[in-house]
């Protein structure tokens, strides 16, 4: 079993919604079977040389932010590619629906289960940062759902508190022994973590969209779409709004999740 994991999070800004802020801080990780890792790493390879050839446009990754505002090189791109895109890379997701596992931390998230950060920090992870606590519970989380099985594990995280190559997780992964291989990865060097980029893009791009008080058809066209992916994510609730949905009935929604889980 392969694992990518990619952060996500902003824009930090204040939100009318009673659960959503705008300073959460969210771990996203995408579940590979191991015989499928070569593949996919040859397909998202074939897919930027494609782009170089095509649009003549110089990448080494798929960086979906970027894409989507068409900054850096993808600003070459013509009008609507960059959407075509996202729409190829929906289509792949929908075919193969990786299991994603997803965890957020901001302060509402702690106030509920009234935890307050120790002053500790496990490996390189400062459990009083937000980024960091949302890591370690993700890491806690995948052992929870994966242990059982014993399966070899070989994690990547993004680089960013760490250069390339460097280990991760020894300590939070421990129970698997010499099965399990961590380590921090550039995601121009493991597609496996292009992939993880595109899904937490668009989960936090949704997030942010269902925010709005007035959307733009673009930003209903994305919502369309990540809808139409359906992530195979059991953090994740399907429902049906109307296009014209505010924030209060976003509210309603998390509202009965809550109350489903006996915090209100």
């Amino acid at each position: 079993m392969h694992i990518a994991i990619d952060d996500t999070y902003g824009p930090e800004t204040a939100t009318k919604s009673r659960y959503v802020t705008g300073n959460r801080r969210t771990n996203v990780a995408v579940v590979f079977d191991d015989d499928s890792v070569s593949y996919i790493r040859g397909q998202v390879s074939s897919c930027l040389n494609f782009i170089k050839q095509d649009f003549d446009i110089d990448v080494d990754e798929f960086h979906f932010k970027e894409i989507y505002n068409r900054r850096g090189p993808w600003e070459k791109l013509p009008p609507n590619a960059n959407l075509g895109l996202f729409a190829a890379f929906a289509e792949i997701y929908s075919h193969h629906k990786w299991p994603v596992v997803i965890q957020t931390i901001d302060e509402r998230t702690l106030a509920d289960h009234g935890l307050k950060p120790p002053p500790l920090t496990i490996e390189e992870l400062d459990l009083s940062k937000p980024e960091d606590l949302s890591l370690t519970f993700l890491c806690i989380e995948i052992k929870r759902r994966y242990m059982v099985s014993k399966q070899p594990l070989t994690l990547y995280v993004d680089q960013g508190r760490k250069k390339p190559g460097a280990t991760f997780g020894t300590r939070l992964f421990g129970d698997w022994g010499a099965a399990y291989k961590g380590l921090y990865a550039s995601s121009s060097d493991e597609p496996l973590l292009q992939i993880a980029d595109f899904i937490a893009f668009v989960i936090n791009r949704s997030t942010h969209l269902a925010l709005k008080e007035k959307r733009t058809d673009l930003d209903n066209w994305f919502l369309e779409l990540s809808a139409a992916m359906e992530i195979n994510c059991d953090d994740l609730v399907q429902t049906r709004l109307p296009k014209d949905f505010t924030v209060a009935d976003f509210d309603e929604l998390h509202q009965i999740d809550r109350r489903n889980k006996r915090l209100e």
